[in-house]
């Protein structure tokens, strides 16, 4: 049997739990009895064909649209000996049964099938595919091969990785060249990159066209007879907190030291459930709020703590779960970094780790790989980065497992005279979780917007005195710029300008982090104290698309919309790129 896996730590997982070792003869792992070999690409071993390969006429940028009638592959230059290994092997065995392990997903399914097809194979008849997100132990490993099913059963899959990958190329070939065409210099453009900097234009012209409005809010302190002052919000008969004026606080005063009347109390009882474990998204926006590094630096980041240091796993994952088969991983860790961080994690009771803990352990919600998790303790000599980026995974991964945090949100309405005062604060019934944060610099993000949630514990409602009135000016404010934590949200989960519904991603977890330093390598966008602004050229290049056919690749719920035609169809979605590529081009020319 032969097994192809997408990457080289893989194949040493399959090595070790099926008891090969390397053959420098044959450049992979092999069995004692050679009855299984194992082998690894490196990502993709193999790319796109450029516009001249399919028609020497297409060396002229002039020359559109570029729609091959089938698309070709060369290999990835600086991978050609790993791709002669790989294919090499694929042709001699190819009448031998053969196990793709390449990674559970879209883009794990197009590597291997680009390497079939380089190897001339086209009869998936002795072919099965191992399909694991989990973490692979041994038992894992082998029960994936006993359970592994025909390659047939994922064609739907790799018809849409193919179709993306396509219609990617397509768009991103013919629409650079038509701008450039029309603009007389170099515009790049892309399917997701240039919907991704529309959106980004979107906010940047939204907060210099807003006009802030003034207002006052009117705030008062009541004392107990002992104990801390509350504080109340003044509002009216309907509600409403906001004032064109802070006249009132003038009368409010003439009832200073009076006693207020409690008019209701309302409780009610809420749960904090502790964090899930970290995808790489989650990683990367939690290490730009903390630290201020960009996706691309803490991706560098946590891929030298997986590579170099083995102490953390694979961090390319859009899960944020563990699957039903790491129970007992995940409490042998747990045990471990109880003992060796005993100093930090003394307070931390042992949680009951089982299978029911669905917010960890959700084989429905894995997906190709498993969540980001501490495998051993940081070794001497790391860089005070490389330490930010494991202290987070670890504390994470420690908390997962932790009680939930309880507290009683109480509102009551307080009255002086005929004027009436919100007062809003917790009652922290059982701290949970959120008491045994080792890094509460680090878990508890600093919002200068946000006020201080008051603590209301055991409050004598019925005895409260009004002790001073103050008004506070404010205004309203405009949106937030994107920085590289809310951006990576946004595409997470884009918001359609119509209707308020989760739409499809915009690109995918691995590739989302891209986008930026891509945008700012082009100078379409750049960072100004963290925000991100796009530049005239950016603006420039949406103009000139805008006032195109193309125009529907800077709209981002049209890209979602064919984000969705994607995984519904793939056919029918390159079929539309297609047409949508060579009408847009016809259509551009006849302007």
């Amino acid at each position: 049997m032969l097994i192809l896996t997408e990457k080289p730590s893989v194949a040493k997982d399959f090595a070790k739990a099926l008891g090969c070792s390397f053959s420098s003869a044959e450049k992979c792992f092999k069995s004692a009895d050679g009855s299984i070999l194992i082998t690894n690409c490196v990502g993709h071993l193999f790319q796109l064909n450029e516009p001249a390969a399919y028609n020497s006429d297409f060396k002229s940028w002039k020359k559109l649209p570029v729609i091959p009638d089938q698309f070709h592959y060369h290999v990835t230059p600086e991978l050609k000996d790993a791709a002669k290994i790989v294919v090499g092997l694929l042709k001699a065995h190819k009448n031998d049964e053969i196990l793709i392990a390449t990674d559970a997903d879209r883009e794990g399914e197009i590597i291997a099938r680009e390497c079939l097809k380089a190897a001339g194979i086209s009869d998936f008849s002795r072919i099965k595919r191992f399909w694991v997100s989990q973490a692979l132990t041994t038992p894992v490993i082998k029960d994936g091969i006993t359970k592994a099913k025909a390659l047939g059963n994922y064609d739907h899959l790799a018809d849409q990785g193919f179709s993306r990958q396509h219609s990617d190329w397509l768009v991103g070939i013919n629409g650079t060249r038509f701008i450039t065409n029309k603009a007389g210099s170099l515009f790049t453009v892309g399917r997701v990159q240039t919907a991704v900097l529309s959106a980004i234009d979107e906010r940047c012209r939204n907060i210099k066209n807003f006009v802030p409005e003034k207002y006052f809010e009117i705030y008062g302190e009541f004392n107990p007879p002992a104990g801390t002052k509350i504080k109340g919000l003044y509002i009216d008969s309907n509600g409403n907190s906001k004032l064109k004026d802070a006249s009132l606080a003038s009368e409010l005063k003439r009832y200073l030291n009076s006693p207020a009347k409690c008019l209701e109390v309302k409780s009610e009882k809420k749960e904090i459930q502790p964090p899930q474990l970290y995808s790489l998204n989650d990683l990367q926006k939690d290490a730009f709020r903390f630290f201020g590094y960009s996706a691309e630096k803490t991706l560098k980041l946590v891929q030298k703590l997986y590579e170099d240091y083995k102490c953390v796993s694979y961090p390319r994952t859009p899960s944020r779960v563990m699957g039903s088969q790491n129970v007992q991983l995940c409490s042998d860790l747990y045990q471990k970094f109880l003992t060796q961080y005993l100093e930090y994690f003394v307070l931390h009771p042992f949680y009951k780790i089982d299978a029911s803990n669905k917010r960890i352990f959700n084989d429905s919600k894995l997906e190709a790989h498993h969540a980001i998790i501490p495998l051993e303790k940081l070794p001497a000599g790391a860089s005070g980065d490389e330490e930010n980026i494991y202290n987070l995974i670890l504390e994470r991964f420690m908390l997962a497992f932790a009680p939930v945090h309880v507290y009683e949100k109480q509102t009551a309405k307080l009255s002086v005279g005929n004027y009436q005062f919100k007062v809003e604060g917790h009652k922290v019934i059982d701290e949970g979780w959120q008491k045994f944060r080792r890094f509460t610099r680090l878990l508890k993000e600093k919002d200068s917007d946000s006020e201080e949630v008051q603590i209301l514990d055991s409050i004598d409602w019925n005895n409260l005195t009004l002790s001073s009135v103050d008004s506070v000016q404010k205004s309203t404010k405009p949106p937030k710029h994107f920085n590289e934590a809310s951006i990576l949200a946004f595409m997470e989960n884009p918001k359609g300008e119509a209707e308020d519904k989760k739409l499809a991603g915009l690109g995918t977890p691995a590739t989302r982090h891209t986008f930026i330093p891509k945008l700012l390598r082009l100078n379409y966008i750049e960072i100004q104290k963290k925000n991100i602004q796009i530049t005239k050229n950016g603006e420039k290049l949406l103009y000139l698309v805008k006032e195109t056919p193309l125009s529907a690749i800077a709209d981002v719920s049209e890209t979602t919309r064919w984000e969705e035609k994607l995984s519904q169809n793939p056919s029918e979605f390159e079929n539309e790129i297609k047409e949508f590529v060579r009408s847009s081009i016809k259509g551009g020319q006849n302007d």
